[in-house]
């Protein structure tokens, strides 16, 4: 029977072994395992359906799961790459659309503080708050629904962790839906995250079973999709960061700063690419003079200085202390309320120690941050010096970050899903499409210098 299986295993295509395999050991983390916000508590997520829908919501899930691999072993040919992907389009809808839909229409008729994350609470009542000619990060969120979201002494009351761009995005379809007096972050969240799939899609390389498995093994990344539905920014930050590489990639150096600069606006995860992505440009071009690197720089980097100076100078100049205090002293435990050590990091193992006393002592994490992060940063940047190519940006970029985030004040299990999505595409990226990047020369007719072979 053993033998028998692993030799029908054998048979799958890849794409079925991928998707098979994730969706089936997602179909059973669903029964419990895998939870999102709801009312007072998390709860599985088929919960979010009433009466016998949930147990048919899982009942279908592990239907279409399961039959993605028995039709790849009984159709073969007939089984279609059209046919695949519409598959895989019921998957993604079933694991992630349906569910995302369900808590939005519950929320909006129930209580607003209900089956979302405190972190989209934060996203839209920041833009009330600017609406209103209040600065996010001067005042307090005690007036708003966050105050009844389920957490006691919810720090977030306090603070607006996150960068600008988060918020100042989050006003237009505000606007644009404020007739329906309904509005939800998700509205963002769910685009975002069925533009990851396409750009991971346009990343790897032109073969339809590497593409369907990466978009499943985005999709079905099960420390990543449950945040998604309960409302959760990483997918939005992860557009950003997939369309800076699929931009270097394509070799529009324009384009790919102001990608960066959209998702180094919405948070810090982002900051942790742009070094890399310098070192990236610098590699190739192999600049031989100060100037020559600027030119090399310039045509990503202006543009990332703009809109970058656009998101976060106003608010500086508004109120430079503010802005501090909830973006960099509330994570690092220095604010008068500061977020407690959390996670499954080395936060916690101190605690667990009894190292830190209690959750909200203060505690120099920086110290292990820059430690750890560092000599990773310095070690993955020399391979990319050595070998200027797409996969080892996005290397570099989620080792770096997993190192600073480990050994942060809170690693949550989000932030490993986001690094192990992010990173998924650069396993089986597309080749290169240009073999250099041509610094210009200089007005007075100098020869440009071109750059080491490598992957745009």
């Amino acid at each position: 029977m053993v033998r028998e299986g692993f030799s029908r295993w054998r048979q799958l295509t890849f794409d079925a072994k991928v998707v098979g395999s994730l969706a089936l050991a997602n179909w059973l983390l669903l029964f419990s395992s895998d939870t999102i916000v709801q009312v007072t508590r998390d709860g599985p997520i088929w919960r979010l359906f009433p009466g016998l829908i949930g147990p048919l919501y899982l009942f279908l899930v592990g239907a279409v799961a399961l039959a993605y691999p028995w039709r790849d072993l009984r159709d073969r040919q007939a089984f279609t790459d059209r046919q695949r992907w519409l598959h895989l389009g019921a998957i993604v809808s079933l694991f992630v659309v349906v569910p995302m839909l369900a808590a939005m229409v519950l929320r909006a008729t129930g209580q607003p503080w209900t089956y979302v994350h405190d972190g989209a609470l934060m996203a839209e009542e920041a833009a009330r708050k600017l609406l209103a000619g209040h600065n996010p990060y001067s005042v307090d969120y005690l007036d708003t629904p966050l105050f009844y979201w389920p957490m006691v002494n919810n720090p977030a009351l306090y603070h607006f962790t996150y960068f600008p761009l988060l918020f100042l995005i989050t006003i237009p379809p505000m606007l644009l839906t404020a007739p329906l007096g309904w509005f939800d972050e998700r509205l963002l969240f769910l685009p975002a995250f069925i533009g990851c799939l396409w750009l991971a899609a346009r990343l790897v390389r032109p073969s339809t079973p590497v593409r369907l498995a990466v978009v499943a093994a985005i999709t079905l990344n099960s420390q990543f999709f449950p945040f998604v539905i309960e409302g959760r920014n990483d997918a939005f930050v992860l557009f950003f960061v997939l369309a800076t590489l699929l931009c270097l990639q394509r070799d529009r150096r324009v384009l790919a700063g102001l990608a960066l600069a959209a998702a180094a606006g919405l948070k810090l995860h982002a900051v942790v690419l742009v070094p890399f992505v310098a070192v990236y440009l610098l590699a190739r071009a192999r600049p031989r003079t100060l100037s020559e690197a600027w030119r090399t720089l310039a045509p990503t980097f202006v543009p990332f200085a703009i809109l970058s100076a656009l998101v976060f100078l106003p608010f500086i100049a508004w109120d430079a202390y503010g802005m501090w205090d909830d973006v960099v002293l509330y994570n690092a435990g220095a604010s008068a309320w500061s977020y407690p050590v959390a996670g499954i990091g080395f936060s916690m193992l101190l605690h667990a120690l009894g190292v830190i006393p209690y959750r909200t002592a203060e505690f120099p994490f920086w110290i292990f941050e820059v430690a750890a992060a560092i000599p990773v940063a310095v070690v993955t940047m020399r391979t990319l010096w050595r070998d200027p190519s797409i996969p080892q940006v996005a290397f570099g970029y989620a080792l770096t970050l997993l190192a600073f985030l480990f050994f942060g004040r809170y690693f949550q299990t989000s932030y490993l899903g986001y690094i192990v999505a992010a990173v998924t595409p650069a396993l089986f990226l597309a080749p290169r499409s240009r073999p250099v990047i041509v610094v210009p020369a200089p007005a007075s007719g100098g020869v440009p210098s071109q750059a080491a072979a490598g992957e745009p």
